[in-house]
């Protein structure tokens, strides 16, 4: 199963409870990318700026993609044409995590390890605005985080179930 979605949609916290209930290995491909290059997520964007970024958290997509377990993936991630192809692609379900723009914009404004998130709020508006059809066309399914982690675990589940 990989995870996709907007900054502040619940990636990880799904994954981590996802991960607990079904006992599958949860991979934060942010994470991944802090042990590949020994640097934060700012740091990176500072010294090599978004594409350089980008081209990491393909990597370790691809690496992950090798491994059973669920993949939580960065915000950005469909914004890659090679990462997206790889998401597009996959036999794994695809979730697509989504709330309204403002909740997401709440649980981020002020987060200084998001460096796009530091943008104003109109900009972080068109950065979701430029992604939300390719977060689309990619998912299996699409959840409203807003409704609480309970009711998101639970559409998932009875998705995967079926």
């Amino acid at each position: 199963m990989i995870l996709i979605g907007f900054m502040g949609s619940g990636k990880s916290t799904v994954a981590r409870a996802l991960g607990e209930k079904l006992n599958l290995e949860v991979l934060e491909l942010d994470t991944e990318i802090n042990i590949l290059c020994g640097k934060t997520i700012p740091e990176i964007f500072d010294e090599e700026g978004e594409p350089g970024f980008r081209k990491y958290e393909h990597q370790v997509l691809t690496e992950a993609c090798g491994s059973d377990g669920i993949i939580s993936t960065g915000g950005g991630i469909i914004t890659y044409d090679d990462s997206y192809e790889i998401i597009r692609n996959t036999d794994r379900k695809v979730i697509f995590l989504n709330a309204a723009f403002d909740v997401l914009y709440a649980r981020i404004s002020g987060d200084k390890t998001r460096p796009l998130a530091s943008q104003s709020k109109s900009q972080v508006r068109a950065l979701y605005d430029s992604r939300i059809e390719r977060y689309k066309n990619a998912a299996d399914l699409e959840v409203d985080t807003a409704r609480g982690l309970e009711e998101t675990i639970n559409t998932i589940l009875e998705y995967t179930r079926l």
